[in-house]
């Protein structure tokens, strides 16, 4: 609070150096006499502007200018201009030719919205500043159609799949690819949700194709924020959150759980290990430790930003600097992240321009690696004994229980362990710009991304890996370099009723990395940590590197005809080190019509914007590791030729494809973009085929020669759907103002072939979760694969029971082979892990200086596979006893459910824990106080936002783990798994933003 009165003082001090004389107020509406906040004010013939607030407030000194005029623009409307007549104005700004006018980002240039004819969408930085964002991928979740967010993981500081139009690789990513600032390929880690200005989504292949082999799986474009000419401009925002686990598994207390060690003891015949005096006094204190409280906290997350902007006509700046700090909901765990950015546009001349974006990132992360699995000390901390305490009576950890669980304490596993990341990252972005004669320029941009490593890791006695004699300490080095050059003309002119617009391209990048890492086990101290490797009983070392190239050539071509008929061409070739034919051409064609435009439409009062749009296009995917089309060497175990002396053996690698072609993705659009009585109601539809061939697989190798997996094409996928949008103002008053907006998608994704071959079985992630996926011709990608479980024998089925060994009580199976046994021939596809449909409903009300922002997000139709359910029902692995209450519904007799009794195998790849994982979240709800420009004149301030919000607060879901959201999924085949992941937290902040 102190940095916060300092820093406003200070900014206080500057803008009174600034003040001029006349000082001028006044507010700005829209034609329904709504405030607009964000326009821009501006003193004509001057660069003294000023924005709007959240209430359309303004205040402006005029200076020493006789008569001043003032020019009021904002996007969608047409601008003003307004003699000054006192000292307090109230203007009212027209809607400008319909919204359909705004101007989007399409890549390698921009276009009106009007004459877009690819499917996109955008996201504007007033709806990013509406929720706490600590990553960028989080402002996509739940607001565009087509595009489906997810958080794999809880853990601070870990990045969020984005699918657009569903998964299209099997095993290659399915990522969309992230242009920032004409970077292709930026790291989205490097940007702060703050410094957005906004962001623009290509969902289909005529949008997507002159990215060529890169856009196959869409593209985010991302542009951050520039200078305005005018005096300097202060922002800071900041906001602090309380973070808490957002629900807790039904576990066993401690005298249920003896009660049960017992009863399965009765059920074996080995006695009670409880006696009845401990059950006694756990009857009276029933409660004993509950692992989840103690392997998790309730921490403050922390963020702030501060930003200043300004310039001339010839020179405008943009720095700022944020700071996140985010403790994990593991206790010992935790995100810190430092960024800065410089961005500087120079008007060189009349003919040229330069554009300077430069930025710094310095994340660090400690214990927040967990993949998901059995054993990580989350997933332990659910199995573990509830009779048992953290330490003994003297105070040391009780390593391990004598009931369920055989991994370690979990508190002293996580307290014990460090692993700490940490990065230095630099990205520098160089646009210049041409204009060699009227209508024709020449762009060049230039990119360089340098990122240094170090991941230093410990796994001392006290952790699982100790117990297991596997101590160590180990330090990971990687230094990682990437360069763009894109080098674009363009030509654009409108001559008649004729407008055109020529882009040609070449484009060329290359990546390189290269790493070290060096391990040391069993160390003879671990006093001095991962800081002196030499103390290991053995150490070893390995370095690797590698390095690919990309070429490119593009052509666009876009034209209209009277501003209602538009047509959009482009190919790109492109060339990949990485494949075998390592060229191949992508072309698109996009066809539009606005109907609004058309005579018979003049007068319409009703539909005041209607575009019709239809493409095609062709992408690819090089979605290969970099040499694989390249045989290589392996390495093995040393061999003694002289039977003391180790040799370096060096076996010939696996072989490799003899044509290794880009996977292909062809897509058909259509669309309508409709707009209703001037935008008060806005309307977006699109259907798709997306079809993708030649698919990129890494095919099991025949032992006979040699064992491994090579890559190879291997068949087609496809993905169909509709996706839908609705927004608009519902209500619109004096005082009141409600915005409105719903998406819904649909898509069935199927595979269409597989080389000939009918199904390929997969392995999950994690040590227990082997098999349990498959990939099989006409089902989807994600689909899982076990056993069918039909419940428990009943009493009237023992005759039938006692034909398969079983009697009333015991596990039912699907005998799908007849074999009256449960075998591989009873394996089945069980369920899958993508939705049918995901959703986004946000809603945002404004009263007077009041609003209110309340975002609703969901998928249905996804089942969720968890391998953390069978394990905490016991019999798995090393989880020996039962600590789900669930097992208090054990079948009996007297109540025959389908639970089954002990004894019985707790079979884990089974439909038994395949779960309905559909949801709907509340993910956002915020109240934001604009303080009125009356106040903030005292303290000379544009504005000050206050607000407080809460995020993941209330889920409807079936799913009984932690949250339905997050899954261990590495690729399109293991989405829908999930082991112990570290949920979502249930979130509530209290934030501040301020313009000086």
């Amino acid at each position: 609070m102190k940095r916060l009165l300092l820093l406003m003082l200070l900014a206080s001090g500057l803008l009174q150096a600034y003040a001029q004389k006349q000082l001028t107020k006044g507010k700005v509406l829209d034609e329904t006499g709504q405030p607009l906040p964000g326009a821009t004010v501006r003193v004509k013939g001057t660069n003294i502007s000023s924005p709007t607030n959240g209430t359309g407030d303004f205040q402006i000194a005029t200076g020493e200018t006789t008569s001043p005029v003032l020019i009021i623009s904002y996007i969608g409307y047409i601008s003003q201009e307004v003699a000054v007549t006192g000292d307090n104005l109230t203007i009212t700004l027209k809607t400008d030719a319909r919204s359909l006018n705004d101007v989007v980002v399409v890549g390698y240039g921009t276009q009106k919205k009007s004459d877009v004819t690819g499917a996109t969408s955008s996201v504007k930085a007033v709806d990013i500043a509406k929720r706490p964002l600590v990553r960028v991928e989080q402002a996509l979740q739940g607001t565009t159609s087509g595009v489906t967010v997810q958080s794999n993981s809880g853990q601070p500081g870990k990045g969020i799949s984005v699918r657009i139009r569903g998964a299209s690789s099997i095993t290659g990513g399915n990522d969309p690819l992230y242009v920032i600032d004409g970077y292709i390929g930026g790291n989205l880690e490097s940007i702060s949700p703050g410094d957005i200005e906004s962001m623009e989504i290509l969902k289909d292949a005529s949008a997507t194709a002159i990215y060529g082999s890169r856009g196959s799986n869409g593209v985010v474009m991302v542009t951050t924020k520039s200078g305005k000419s005018g005096k300097p401009r202060v922002d800071f925002s900041g906001w602090v959150s309380r973070n808490s686990l957002p629900k807790k598994l039904n576990l066993l207390n401690a005298y249920e759980f003896a009660q049960q060690v017992n009863l399965k003891g009765d059920v074996a015949g080995t006695g009670h290990p409880f006696s009845d005096a401990e059950l006694a006094n756990f009857k009276n204190n029933p409660g004993g430790t509950d692992w989840q409280d103690e392997l998790t906290q309730k921490p403050l997350a922390q963020n702030y930003q501060v930003a200043v902007s300004g310039g001339s006509d010839n020179v405008k700046y943009y720095f700022s600097y944020n700071y996140l700090d985010q403790p994990g909901l593991l206790v010992n765990s935790g995100y810190k992240r430092h960024t800065l950015r410089a961005n500087v546009d120079v008007k060189l001349n009349s003919k040229m321009d330069l554009k300077v974006n430069i930025t710094g990132l310095l994340p660090q992360s400690h214990n927040t690696d967990f993949s998901g699995d059995i054993t990580d000390p989350f997933a332990e901390a659910s199995m573990w004994d509830p009779t048992s305490p953290v330490k003994d009576a003297q105070g040391n950890y009780i390593g391990r229980s004598k009931f369920a669980s055989l991994a370690t304490n979990p508190l002293q596993n996580m307290m014990s362990r460090s692993v700490d990341g940490k990065t230095s990252n630099l990205t520098a972005t160089g646009v210049f710009t041409y204009r060699i004669i009227d209508h024709l320029t020449f762009t060049s941009n230039n990119s360089y991304e340098l990122q240094n490593q170090q991941t230093q890791s410990l796994f001392p006695p006290g952790t699982n890996e100790a117990y297991n004699n596997n101590d160590y300490a180990k330090v990971e080095n990687a230094r990682y370099r990437s360069w763009q050059n894109s080098n674009f003309l363009t030509y654009n002119n409108r001559f008649g009723k004729h407008s055109l617009t020529v882009t040609a391209l070449v484009e060329q990048a290359s990546k390189m990395n290269n790493n070290t890492i060096a391990q040391a086990n069993q160390l003879s101290t671990y006093s001095l940590g991962y800081w002196n490797l030499g103390l290991g009983k053995t150490q070893t070392t390995t370095s690797g590197y590698w390095s690919d190239a990309l070429i490119s050539y593009m052509g666009r071509v876009n034209y209209a005809f009277n501003d209602k008929y538009l047509l959009t061409v482009s190919v790109r070739t492109d060339g990949s080190s990485h494949l075998v034919d390592k060229y191949s051409t992508f072309p698109a064609v996009a066809l539009g019509w606005a109907v609004d435009k058309e005579g018979f439409m003049a007068n319409s009062k009703v539909i005041t914007g209607l575009k019709l749009r239809a493409s095609y296009g062709q992408t690819g995917n090089q979605a290969v590791p970099a040499y694989s089309s390249i045989a290589q060497i392996g390495t093995a175990q040393p061999y003694y030729f002289d039977g003391s002396t180790p040799s370096v053996n060096t076996p010939l690698g696996t072989p490799v494809s003899s044509s290794l072609r880009w996977e292909k993705n062809t897509t058909y659009d259509v669309g309508v973009d409709m707009e209703l009585w001037r935008g008060r109601l806005t309307f977006t539809a699109d259907a798709y085929n997306k079809k993708v061939t030649d698919l990129l697989y890494a095919t099991d190798n025949p032992f006979y020669y040699g064992g491994g997996s090579f890559q190879r094409n291997i068949g087609s996928v496809r993905n169909t759907g509709i996706e839908f949008s609705i927004g608009g103002m519902p209500v619109v008053n004096k005082d009141f103002k409600w915005t409105s907006n719903f998406n819904i998608s649909f898509n069935k994704n199927e595979v269409l072939d597989l080389g000939g071959q009918d199904n390929i079985i997969v392995n999950g992630i994690g040590s227990a979760q082997q098999g349990v996926s498959i990939i099989k011709v006409g089902e989807p990608l994600g689909t899982f694969y076990g056993y069918k479980y039909l419940g428990t024998w009943k009493s009237n089925e023992k005759d039938e029971a006692a034909l398969y060994g079983k009697q009333p009580g015991d596990t039912k199976y699907a005998d799908l082979d007849g074999d009256k046994k449960l075998s591989g021939g009873d394996l089945t596809t069980i369920g899958n892990g993508m939705p049918k449909y995901y959703f986004g409903f946000i809603n945002d009300f404004a009263y007077k200086n009041w609003s209110l922002n309340v975002m609703f997000q969901g998928t249905h139709g996804n089942q969720m596979f968890s391998f953390s359910q069978p394990y905490i029902m016991g019999g798995l692995g090393d989880a020996r006893d039962a600590t789900s209450a669930a097992i208090l519904d054990m079948w009996t007799p007297e109540k025959q459910t389908d639970v089954p009794t002990y004894g019985n195998q707790n079979e884990i790849k089974s439909s038994r824990y395949v779960y309905d994982a559909s949801y709907i979240k509340l993910k956002n709800i915020s109240l934001t106080y604009a303080v009125p420009a009356s106040l903030l004149s005292r303290i000379h301030a544009r504005s000050l936002d206050v607000y407080i919000s809460a995020q993941n607060i209330w889920t409807i879901t079936n799913f009984p783990g932690y949250d339905p959201e997050v899954t261990n999924a590495t690729n399109a085949i293991t989405q829908g798994l999930e082991t112990g992941t570290v949920p979502n937290p249930k979130t509530y902040t209290i934030g501040v933003r301020l313009g000086l």
